[in-house]
């Protein structure tokens, strides 16, 4: 095995026969040799110019596998970092502050669109802040109490804790958030956007402070590694939408979760049919 050549890591997700996978992918990729992990993860070395692309996603798709092409040879990750909506928790945290105003078909809609790249962020943002103008600070504490992380989330961290890994949960959402989710999974840093309110402690409509971005979550990358004297190549990142593009498209690792299809496009790794510790498996 050469530094020039690809690995193709498969995760495979229902009951599958190695042979048969190996089948339908060898139309669409030049196979020179594999590494079984364990009955359902396998390693696929490739050559060097090997690519995703869209018939062999359609495949994996197909095939229920989550996948990740990368450098046979690689650098150890020591730099993590993750969107939290739909990614690390489950659903759109404004829209769940949303729904206790009976507004949240108005305020999903808004939402989906934005993450599609359909809706510039900003303005989106700024119109979903517009509708929820008057909700009490202490309901959205309440609510943020009920945010329910996604499945493998707490493995996930345990382990990236484990190895060492830096860890930072960043967000187009808010701190109030953000703040909960990494204090119960064990982040050690968080970023997010912050509510502003008014005099009664009530949604003003606004936002405090610079806005969240996706430019803002790709210069954090860049930041953060260089803070740490890491290199772009140790790093991970993931997310599920437009908003996270730079960020994933920047890192060593980038890996889109159950992604729009904007993202997926582009992403070197998807999980789309397993939980999300199978990222472990990219590692």
């Amino acid at each position: 095995m050469t530094q020039s050549q690809k690995c193709l890591t498969l995760v495979t997700n229902l009951p599958a026969n190695q042979s048969y996978i190996i089948k339908k992918i060898s139309t669409l990729v030049t196979v020179e040799h594999i590494d079984k992990r364990q009955d359902n993860v396998f390693d696929v070395v490739c050559p060097a110019d090997t690519m995703l692309t869209p018939e062999l996603r359609q495949c994996l798709y197909r095939l229920h596998i989550d996948f990740a092409l990368q450098d046979n040879i690689r650098p150890v990750k020591k730099l993590f970092i993750s969107d939290m909506d739909s990614t690390i928790v489950i659903g759109e945290t404004i829209d769940e502050i949303a729904e206790v105003l009976g507004i949240r078909d108005e305020i999903s809609a808004i939402t989906a669109a934005a993450m599609r790249g359909e809706l510039d962020f900003e303005a989106a943002l700024a119109q979903r802040l517009a509708l929820l103008k008057g909700i009490k600070k202490e309901t959205i504490a309440s609510i943020a109490e009920r945010t329910k992380t996604t499945p493998g989330a707490d493995n996930l961290l345990n382990e990236l804790n484990r190895l060492n890994i830096y860890s930072c949960l960043i967000s187009g959402g808010f701190t109030l958030f953000t703040e909960r989710v990494s204090r119960q999974l064990g982040f050690q840093q968080h970023i997010a956007n912050r509510f502003s309110y008014d005099g009664d402690n009530r949604l003003d409509g606004t936002w405090v402070g610079e806005l969240i971005s996706a430019t803002v979550k790709e210069r954090t990358l860049i930041t953060l590694a260089k803070d740490k004297q890491i290199s772009l190549a140790e790093t991970i990142a993931i997310g599920d939408g437009a908003n996270d593009q730079r960020m994933i498209n920047r890192a060593g690792l980038g890996i889109a979760f159950y992604g729009k299809p904007l993202l997926r496009q582009s992403a070197q790794a998807e999980i789309h049919s397993g939980t999300i510790d199978n990222l472990l498996w990219f590692l």
